[in-house]
């Protein structure tokens, strides 16, 4: 209790600090294959990040300032985190384009799949300062525009050691138009003591995965439009206990002036053919989404549809395990800025029905008074104040309060499991949960602290259940409070970070699951030399000994991880030799498996020693 007074004690100083963050700063980041770029990065807005990618590896963009990468599988299999808050808490979008993970898994989330050669810039948001700012912010990729010239990018990534595979992509520019292929393949990883999947995780052998992508973009004046498809097959997924089998998803969009109308349809099939099995489990998804988005408006149609089932000679168990939901969103959006002094807000609406009323009765097992269409209202509303204190320094606080709509999946999920297994069952008359935020920076030279306290009332949570000696695993409200800060320092040879989280579930008085222990990260960088530029760089990440042990969460040990590169840069062509995990440490993140409703429950640790070679060239003719 002393701890949690001092923390709040020191939040509270800041609001007698005014803050902004003037600097401008070069940076570098890792593309898929943890290849040394250049981006340049710098703040826009207290709460937001903008750092503007020449290539395609997100993962360290995603890893500092309180983000976290959650690996689930092979290098694009991967979730968000951010600041205690996770996967659903924050929305996705591509150009204001928004992505649904079809899976219930969430193994297709859209965050690493995209191909970044069409990308320019991604914005982090982690308050309601955006229109599409989900309850914990928003990811918002921003395309490139294609060039009046004739133009021919191409990458090349190769890896080997711990994991084998191949990773090419290339665009071509003209007149005003863009063509963009991608392709990788590989096989899953090995960990620091050599074991691969098969070895660890009941994987019949290890399956080649593969990955393609085709897109099209073009304008002419003030229309612009574009379309893509892309497809992978056999993607592990240790965590849980089952794979992705295909995932297929197409894309359109039409854009005049400011306004823009776009869909997007995922087709996703999920199962555990790929594991030694006594029962075959089988998911298959359909997603589709259709939006409209303007300056100050977006418009969201959403149906969700997903069946299972369980099958072997003595057991047939069929489930509508998202029962053909719909879900309407209108937001409207307003900011305002008066010198030094921003005020935004947002109002808006969702509204979330059944298709397949049926389903009704597999509620009403479980709950009273089931509730098959639910109306919330969104809202957000916030303050921020910022000043310049010198030419070293600036300083600055907001205040904000968001409400959004429970997700789909914690509302209407329903999964009948065979034997004693537990039942997977949303919660069809749970709460909107209700955040307020209060987030605070000092920024001196290369240093920036941040500082975060958050409410939320309602928040959705996991629980065990019991009913008519029945045990499900479902959703329920509760108060949950998150405490944490965000270090970080850079210049021409140094980069640090340090991010820590501390939060309760103060209705039960435990630690909220799912929170990531303190991480650390330290990089040198050499001076360049005849082209050539190498870089040293050590993570650590501590135990997380904070767990809720009434979900079976674990804890996790500490552990250290180092990382060496060299590049060469020449005109267009950038050459790149890393190696990752150099010391071949066996180590595992904390992680909680329970929000899947197909998880392993097992530790699955990361790869081991990996080696990555890579050929870049902005203007390959």
């Amino acid at each position: 209790m002393k701890n949690e007074i001092l923390l709040f004690s020191f939040l509270g100083l800041l609001f007698f600090i005014h803050i902004k963050t003037y600097s401008q700063n070069e940076d570098s980041v890792k593309n898929y294959w943890l290849k040394q770029i250049e981006i340049n990065e710098k703040k826009i807005n207290l709460g937001e990040l903008n750092n503007k990618i020449s290539k395609d590896n997100l993962e360290n963009i995603f890893d500092r300032n309180g983000f976290h990468l959650i690996r689930k599988g092979v290098f694009f299999a991967q979730d968000i985190y951010v600041d205690g808050l996770k996967k659903g808490d924050l929305n996705v979008v591509i150009d204001g384009e928004r992505y649904h993970s079809a899976c219930p898994n969430r193994m297709d989330s859209p965050l690493t799949r995209i191909n970044p050669l069409d990308l320019e810039t991604v914005d982090l948001v982690k308050g309601s300062t955006n229109i599409q700012s989900g309850l914990g912010g928003v990811v918002m990729f921003n395309r490139s525009l294609p060039s009046s010239n004739l133009g021919i990018k191409a990458d090349l990534s190769t890896v080997a050691g711990s994991q084998k595979g191949i990773d090419f992509s290339t665009s071509s520019d003209f007149k005003n138009h863009r063509i963009s292929l991608r392709y990788s393949k590989g096989s899953p990883y090995k960990d620091g003591e050599n074991n691969s999947f098969a070895d660890s995780y009941n994987f019949k052998e290890n399956y080649d995965y593969q990955l393609a992508e085709i897109s099209f973009l073009g304008g002419v004046e003030n229309i612009a439009y574009g379309g893509s498809f892309s497809y992978t097959d056999n993607v592990s997924f240790p965590y849980l206990l089952m794979d992705e089998r295909y995932n297929r998803v197409f894309s359109a969009h039409l854009r005049y002036n400011k306004h823009k109308v776009y869909f997007n349809y995922t087709d996703h099939m999920m199962d555990n053919d790929l594991r030694i099995n006594t029962m075959l489990m089988r998911t298959s998804v359909t997603n589709l989404t259709i939006g409209a988005i303007g300056d100050f408006y977006e418009v969201v149609y959403r149906n969700w549809n997903a069946e299972n089932f369980f099958k072997n000679p003595m057991i047939n168990i069929q489930n509508d395990l998202m029962p053909d939901v719909s879900n309407y969103i209108l937001n409207l959006f307003k900011s305002y800025d008066y010198k030094n002094i921003r005020i935004h807000g947002k109002a808006g609406f969702s509204y979330q029905t059944v298709g397949k009323k049926e389903r009704e009765e597999f509620y009403k097992q479980y709950f009273n008074d089931v509730k098959l269409e639910r109306f919330f209202p969104i809202f957000s509303a916030g303050i921020s104040y910022s000043s310049i204190i010198s030419n070293h320094m600036g300083t600055g606080i907001m205040l904000e309060v968001n409400s959004e709509s429970p997700e789909t999946e914690s509302l209407f999920i329903a999964v009948k499991k065979p034997g004693t297994k537990p039942a997977w069952s949303g919660n069809p008359n749970l709460n909107q949960p209700i955040k307020a935020g209060l987030r605070g920076l000092i920024s001196f030279d290369k240093f920036n602290l941040e500082f975060f306290a958050t409410q939320v009332w309602d928040y959705n949570n996991l629980t065990n259940k019991k009913v008519n000696d029945s045990s499900i695993l479902t959703f329920e409200n509760v108060d949950a409070i998150l405490i944490g800060s965000n270090l970080n320092f850079s210049n021409e040879f140094i980069e640090f970070g340090a991010s820590y989280t501390w939060a309760k579930n103060t209705s039960k008085n435990s630690a909220l699951a799912e929170i990531s222990p303190l991480s650390i990260r330290t990089k040198l960088l050499s001076p360049q030399f005849y082209n050539f530029m190498g870089f040293v760089e050590h993570t650590y990440n501590d135990a997380q000994l904070r767990i809720d042990e009434t979900l079976n969460e674990s804890t996790t040990a500490a552990w250290n991880k180092l990382d060496i590169g060299i590049s060469y840069l020449w005109s267009s062509v950038n050459l790149s030799l890393e190696v990752e995990n150099l010391l071949n440490t066996n180590y595992y993140q904390h992680l909680s498996y329970l929000r899947d409703p197909f998880s392993s429950g097992s530790r699955v640790f990361e790869r081991g020693r990996t080696f990555r070679i890579t050929f870049k060239t902005s203007q390959l003719f």
